[in-house]
């Protein structure tokens, strides 16, 4: 169905209805809602209500002059305070399609969640190289249209860097400016626990809480160890500089990596297995990315695991190639697609086969 501005629509998942006050494009309309804030919705989700407005302007309902000044910019103030949020700025993922949110493309924001204007600056990361994405600023309780990302390009985001200042009027505290890494596993976005339903979104969205005012450092993640991937890769090299390396202590990589009894589900995006890919060509990370898994097939074989589930993303397919090439090289195995409602089509399965403890036709 088509919109255009002006129309009536009425929502399909929830009561009430609104004004069309912008075509972003075939899927994307904002909707001028009963308390007066601009909302996006799909296509999919309205259904029309009538004509045109005649009788009274577009802004009729109350906005406030942030919207009418900012709305270009992609700019939108937030509806009342509905969720329990930590105050801070915050990523969300929106799916466009919201019947089939693991395989539709996503609308990106900033929601300001602070009483403080914002002025943003934000780099992807590109196989380690920072890309300026898009500035601008937020007034306090709302959200910035950063644009529309394809699944393929969900890498790009998951290691971004977001240069935030806050700033308030009159008498107040001073905030440093920070400069915060946009981090989550993007794993996450095929699986469907991920996006939850949101009062103040309207929709189903992933949220990711990026900085806190007056806590550049205090990120939403956890302090990220060296992983044991890069700490061989360093001491390979010192050995073959001449340095004595220290003796590794072999903990089982597979610990970590266990969701069950037998089954272990390792994450490959290189975000997972190194803190820093600055300087890293895809070659490398390519190569960092097999070296894990041919220890973790080492590892299994030791530890009698019978299934392991490598998550690796859809991208351009070079990692699952390279994969597949492993694994029909290595004795003792089969492999096959994960299961698609778990995690999409970016999962291989692999069932391991061990002398003396599994048959083939046990697993």
């Amino acid at each position: 169905m088509q919109f255009k501005v002006g129309d009536k629509v009425l929502f399909l998942n929830e009561k009430g209805g609104g004004v069309v006050t912008r075509v972003e494009d075939d899927q994307i309309v904002h909707v001028a809602v009963e308390d007066g804030f601009d909302i996006p919705y799909a296509v999919t989700d309205l259904i029309k209500a009538g004509g045109m407005e005649e009788d009274r302007p577009l802004t009729a309902t109350k906005r406030t002059a942030a919207v009418k000044d900012e709305k270009k910019s992609g700019l939108y103030i937030l509806p009342h305070q509905t969720e329990d949020f930590t105050n801070g700025l915050y990523l969300a993922m929106i799916p466009r399609n919201q019947e089939q949110v693991l395989a539709s493309p996503m609308d990106f924001f900033l929601l300001n969640h602070t009483g403080y204007r914002v002025s943003f600056a934000l780099f992807i990361n590109r196989s380690g190289n920072f890309y300026g994405k898009t500035t601008g600023t937020m007034e306090p309780g709302s959200r910035f249209h950063l644009g529309k990302v394809e699944r393929t390009d969900i890498e790009e985001w998951a290691h971004a860097m977001l240069h935030t200042l806050f700033f308030r009027e009159g008498k107040t505290e001073l905030i440093p400016p920070a400069a915060d890494y946009i981090v989550f596993r993007p794993v996450k976005i095929y699986k469907e626990e991920s996006f939850s339903f949101s009062p103040m979104l309207h929709q189903k969205a992933m949220k990711i809480l990026v900085t806190v005012p007056g806590k550049p450092d205090s990120r939403q993640t956890e302090a990220m160890e060296v992983p044991d991937t890069v700490k061989h890769m360093k001491e390979d090299h010192e050995r073959s500089s001449g340095k004595p390396a220290p003796e590794r202590k072999n903990k089982g990589i597979l610990e970590k990596h266990m969701v069950g009894d037998n089954i272990a589900e390792v994450d490959l995006h290189i975000v997972e297995l190194t803190d820093n890919t600055i300087n890293m060509t895809n070659a490398d990370m390519l190569n960092m990315q097999l070296d894990y898994v041919r220890r973790c097939l080492e590892e299994a074989g030791k530890q009698h695991v019978g299934k392991l589930i490598f998550i690796h993303g859809v991208g351009n397919g070079t990692l699952k190639q390279a994969m597949v090439k492993l694994f029909r090289n290595t004795p003792g195995l089969e492999y096959f697609d994960a299961s698609y409602a778990r995690y999409g089509m970016g999962a291989t399965e692999v069932k391991l086969f061990h002398s003396g403890r599994h048959k083939k036709n046990d697993l």
